[in-house]
């Protein structure tokens, strides 16, 4: 695969946690994933508590009932999903701006675990990356695993989020 067309490299190139707003961009980007052999685990953010987001994350993720539905069990249970049968993961939040406007120590605990796996997991040659998508064109949250989260390669320009 040339490294122009592979997504996967150009979002990992800029830290391990990409940004979007416009879902037309993201639900593209999302099916380049899957036809490339990664795992997707896509959430909508927008009406979550922790309580939600915990329960969400158990179920579509295939956490064990054991999951102690906090940061250091998700933590853990993202480390043990690890594997070399597909090419790697994404973990998309939709709606994130409005999670993280409620509870942004949780968020942005999630996401810095995302980071740290990431890294981890790039030194065996998989990838796991964290896509947060907001309606907020000028959302921006504090860095993530020593990287502020970047706006994906087609709406990196201010211009390119914000509808005129």
């Amino acid at each position: 695969m040339d490294i122009k067309s592979d997504i996967a490299f150009s979002i990992l190139s800029d830290g391990p946690v990409s940004m979007y707003h416009d879902i037309k961009t993201l639900d593209t980007d999302l099916k380049w994933f899957k036809e490339n052999n990664y795992t997707v685990y896509d959430f909508d953010a927008s009406n979550w508590t922790i309580d939600q987001a915990h329960a969400d994350i158990k179920n579509e993720m295939d956490f064990p009932d054991y999951y102690g539905r906090n940061v250091s069990a998700f933590n853990d249970c993202l480390s043990d999903t690890y594997s070399t049968d597909h090419k790697g993961q994404v973990i998309v939040f939709r709606h994130f701006d409005t999670f993280y406007n409620k509870d942004k120590e949780f968020c942005h605990g999630l996401l810095d675990i995302i980071a740290d796996n990431s890294r981890s997991w790039l030194l065996t040659g998989q990838r796991l990356i964290g896509i947060i998508q907001s309606d907020d064109p000028h959302f921006y949250t504090d860095k993530i695993g020593g990287h502020s989260p970047t706006w994906n390669r087609k709406e990196w320009l201010n211009a390119d989020r914000i509808k005129k």
